[in-house]
C-alpha cells in the first residue's frame, strides 16, 4: 500500500507521486436565518513523501442571503478567493510535526488583497485505530482591513473498522485578536468517513461533517453561540501515478 486506507493511518503528506481532488460542500447558517451555501474544488499532490503541495482552485459562492452576493468566485464567509501552498514533514513516524504556508488571493467584490497563513501540523498516532491532529495556525490578512487571526483545531478520530472512522474537533479560534475578548471562541464538530479501498491505497474518501465554530464565546455576556453551525460533505478521489 502506497497509502494507507485508514484514516488513523494516514501521514501529513501524501506519499511521493499520489495526487489527490476534493470537492467539498458546505452550509453555514448564522442567527438571525441567514445560510450560505459554498463549495470548493480543491487537489493536492506529493513530490516526495515528506513534501506535498496544494491548492485550492475553487472556492464557490453558491447562494446567500437576500443583498449579500449570489454566485461569486469567492466566499464571504468561508474561503475568500484561492489559494496555493506547500507542506514539509520533518519529524515522521508515531508523531509527525510539519511546516504548511499558503497564500490566498481576495476575489469577492469589494475586497482587495490577500492573505498568509503559515501552520505547524502536528500528528500523533498512539495506535493503528487513533490519530490526534493539532495545527495551529496564524492569519494574517492584507487588505484595507487588516486582521491576524490564531486558529487551533485539535481533531480525534478513530477508525472503528479499516474503512470507517468517526472522530470529533475542538480547539480555541480568535476572528480577530485585536478584538480577541469578545472574538475568540471554542468550537466544537462531529465528523464521519468512509475510504473505498483499493489496491494502493484509498480509491476515493467520503467525509460528512458537522460544526459549532464559535460554540462558545467565554468573553461576552452571552457566551453560548449554538445559533451559527455548519454541515456539509468533502468527496476525495486519489490517483496513484
Amino acid at each position: 500500500m502506497r497509502l494507507p486506507v485508514p484514516e488513523s493511518e494516514r501521514p501529513i503528506t501524501l506519499p511521493r507521486h499520489v495526487a489527490s481532488a476534493a470537492v467539498g460542500f458546505t452550509f453555514e447558517r448564522y442567527p438571525g436565518d441567514l445560510g450560505y451555501a459554498d463549495l470548493d474544488v480543491s487537489g493536492r499532490f506529493g513530490i516526495t513523501d515528506d513534501l506535498s503541495v496544494h491548492a485550492l482552485v475553487a472556492p464557490l459562492q453558491l447562494s446567500s442571503p437576500p443583498g449579500r452576493g449570489h454566485f461569486e468566485y469567492g466566499q464571504s464567509v468561508g474561503n475568500q478567493g484561492p489559494g496555493v501552498g506547500a507542506t514539509y514533514r520533518f519529524v515522521g513516524g508515531p508523531v509527525e510535526i510539519g511546516a504548511d504556508l499558503t497564500g490566498y488571493v481576495f476575489t469577492i467584490p469589494g475586497l482587495a488583497g490577500g492573505s498568509l497563513v503559515p501552520s505547524v501540523p502536528i500528528r500523533f498516532h498512539p495506535t493503528w485505530a487513533l490519530r490526534l491532529d493539532v495545527d495551529p495556525n496564524m492569519v494574517f490578512q492584507f487588505s484595507a482591513t487588516n486582521a491576524v487571526r490564531l486558529h487551533v483545531p485539535i481533531t480525534l478520530r478513530a477508525n472503528l473498522t479499516r474503512s470507517f472512522d468517526v472522530g470529533m474537533t475542538t480547539g480555541v479560534s480568535s476572528y480577530d485578536l485585536s478584538n480577541a475578548r469578545n472574538d475568540t471562541g471554542i468550537p466544537l464538530g462531529f465528523l464521519l468517513g468512509y475510504a473505498i479501498p483499493g489496491s494502493q491505497g484509498p480509491v476515493a474518501d467520503i467525509d460528512p461533517f458537522f460544526t459549532f465554530p464559535y460554540l462558545v464565546l467565554p468573553g461576552r455576556t452571552s457566551p453560548m453561540n449554538s445559533g451559527q453551525w455548519q454541515v456539509g460533505l468533502t468527496v476525495t478521489g486519489f490517483i496513484f501515478l
